[in-house]
């Protein structure tokens, strides 16, 4: 599961530097387009990029829960973080070239990251609390010898 965020944050990254140039290309003269919308293209840009850090963060760090209702939260969080970052790559392009306002999908897209975090961060929790309690009786056993 580790491997899958790393690579879905590289592609996600990959994308965030993408939407930057269809930005520069598409609407290169800043100082015409209307500053509202100057902001909300800017700013489901950069959702895309949290989005990535998110996922190659996880990608690196992610250990997997034994247990399974710990596991079952992990993925179930993955899927939402999944779910939410494509959200906030298609509220990038139907906001900024369809809508060219605000909509719900990149609303959905942050609730869904957030709850992804969450979940993750609940069914992750006690698998660091663990990794250091058996740290600890490794360094006492090495004490005693």
């Amino acid at each position: 599961m580790s491997y899958a965020h790393l690579i879905f944050g590289v592609i996600v990254f990959i994308i965030f530097l993408i939407t930057g140039k269809f930005m520069r290309l598409d609407f290169p003269d800043k100082e015409i387009i209307p500053q509202d919308f100057r902001l909300l293209m800017r700013s489901r840009h950069i959702y895309i990029l949290f989005s990535s850090f998110i996922h190659i963060l996880l990608g690196v760090y992610l250990q997997v829960e034994t247990r399974i209702w710990r596991k079952t939260l992990q993925l179930f969080g993955s899927t939402l973080l999944i779910t939410g970052s494509v959200f906030l790559v298609w509220a990038f392009v139907y906001e900024t070239y369809t809508t060219k306002t605000f909509s719900e999908a990149s609303r959905w897209g942050i609730y869904l990251s957030l709850g992804g975090t969450i979940l993750h961060l609940v069914g992750g929790i006690k698998a660091k609390k663990r990794k250091s309690e058996k740290v600890e009786k490794v360094k006492k056993s090495a004490i005693i010898s």
